[in-house]
């Protein structure tokens, strides 16, 4: 049975089609609004995305982005050809998130960040592994939102208010934080005002430059909004490492509840102070429509999902 495909019937010449790799960066810069953006998501340097869009420029012989004033800004024709190859793309990327699924048998792949997998992830998945002994189960972790690549893995657990284009979600854990340390410290700072806790500490601060987070300056401005001195204490770049340093009794942290509560229950930690601060932000299960509708979906909201959970974002 043949199975080519007529040439002169519909767009078959493959020759026509610019690389690959210059339409992904061209749809990134697009998308997310500029280059450096861009460069962060695909994990490459600034220099090797306007390579790429100057090559596309040369196989399409147009201008696609021009200079005004600071600004690089897409020209109307680069805008017209977005409309289309970004719909050609997502085609593509659904079509091979789908074989590659449906090619690989028994298995999950999820993604999320360091701390979130170690302390409160892989005890709800031992979950998963007793109700499916079979499935195969592969976590890769990352610090930032742009090096966790969605349309590669089945889902992922990410921070933010719970919108993620083209992906459904459900909150898991919502942003309710409130100061914990080890009992030794806790019992050592006993009676200590919230102004005392801030100015003495130790604090353990949790360094983030996107500012998704709270931070002390946060809980400073809801708690003790007169205090005017924030402990330099300890500063470090990972959510799993910013909670080790708490156990071990170097310093007070701020304890999300849901990954804390085992290690409260346990006198692990010492809740400092009875009021959380909370938003409406957390962290949410996000993952495509067609993964949550199968068997494992299903049953990794079921793992990790408290039926009591209220779900936002996008509906489930």
């Amino acid at each position: 049975m043949p199975f080519g495909i007529d040439r002169q019937n519909g767009y078959s010449r493959m020759h026509d089609l610019p690389p690959l790799k210059s339409l992904r960066v061209f749809e990134a810069c697009i998308r997310l609004g500029n280059f450096t953006r861009a460069a962060r998501e695909l994990n490459v340097g600034q220099p090797a995305i306007s390579h790429q869009i100057h090559a596309l420029e040369r196989d399409l012989n147009v201008q696609l982005f021009e200079r005004k004033g600071s600004l690089t800004v897409p020209t109307a024709e680069a805008l017209s050809y977005y409309q289309t190859i970004a719909n050609g793309l997502s085609d593509m990327a659904r079509a091979s998130a789908k074989l590659r699924r449906n090619n690989r048998q028994d298995a999950l792949t999820l993604a999320t960040y360091p701390g979130i997998a170690m302390f409160w992830l892989m005890a709800r998945l031992e979950r998963v592994r007793r109700l499916y002994p079979d499935l195969a189960v592969r976590v890769t972790t990352a610090e930032r939102d742009q090096d966790i690549p969605l349309e590669e893995v089945d889902c992922a657990i990410l921070f933010g208010s719970g919108d993620w284009s083209g992906y459904e979600s459900r909150l898991l854990m919502q942003e309710i934080v409130v100061p914990v340390a080890a009992p030794a410290l806790a019992s050592r700072l006993a009676g200590v005002s919230r102004a005392e806790m801030l100015a003495q500490g130790p604090l353990i601060h949790l360094e983030d430059r996107e500012q998704r987070w709270f931070t002390w300056s946060d809980w400073r401005d809801l708690r003790s909004p007169d205090s005017q001195s924030i402990n330099a204490g300890i500063t470090v770049t990972n959510h799993g490492i910013a909670i080790h340093q708490t156990l071990m009794g170097y310093g007070i942290g701020l304890g999300w509840s849901g990954v804390i509560d085992e290690m409260i229950a346990n006198g692990l930690l010492i809740a400092m102070d009875p009021e959380p601060i909370s938003s409406e932000r957390g962290y949410f299960l996000v993952a495509r429509q067609d993964f949550l509708d199968s068997k494992i979906g299903r049953l990794v909201i079921q793992s990790l999902v408290d039926k009591k959970t209220t779900s936002q974002g996008n509906s489930l």
